[in-house]
């Protein structure tokens, strides 16, 4: 009987990591990410726009956000029109691309005649961070 058990257990566990244990892994969420222009040039006050794309190059199902990161001092001087900074671009299957999104903002000039603000976009699926771009905002007087 103990045998029996035994010969059970081990066949539940082989089927639980059978998974892990294949040669080749392919991703179920895969993201590619565009992003135009990664340097942008705004008179202080003015708004100006930045069209994202996000195409699904996995095998499964994803709905991503691109989220704008920014330093915590720099969020005064550049403001998205979505105030969270995340904006939703659809759910998406294998294959599908999101075509291009405008994101709005406006920027200020915090001191001096220019100043340039580093901001970091990513696209976001289920808790991780599938792919980044940088994006430099300079703010001239």
């Amino acid at each position: 009987m103990a045998a029996k058990i035994a010969v059970v257990l081990l066949l539940i566990v082989s089927l639980l990591f059978s998974g892990c244990l294949a040669k080749d892994n392919i991703p179920a969420a895969s993201s590619a990410f565009d992003i135009k222009p990664q340097d942008v040039t705004v008179k202080s006050g003015e708004n100006s726009q930045i069209m994202v794309r996000v195409s699904n190059s996995g095998n499964s199902v994803i709905h991503p956000f691109v989220r704008f990161n920014i330093n915590a001092s720099d969020k005064q001087y550049v403001k998205f029109s979505n105030e969270s900074g995340s904006y939703d671009m659809g759910v998406l299957r294998p294959g599908e691309d999101s075509g291009f999104r405008i994101v709005d903002f406006k920027a200020y000039l915090a001191a001096g005649k220019e100043m340039k603000y580093q901001t970091r976009a990513q696209v976001i699926y289920d808790g991780k961070v599938l792919e980044s771009r940088d994006v430099v905002i300079t703010v001239g007087s």
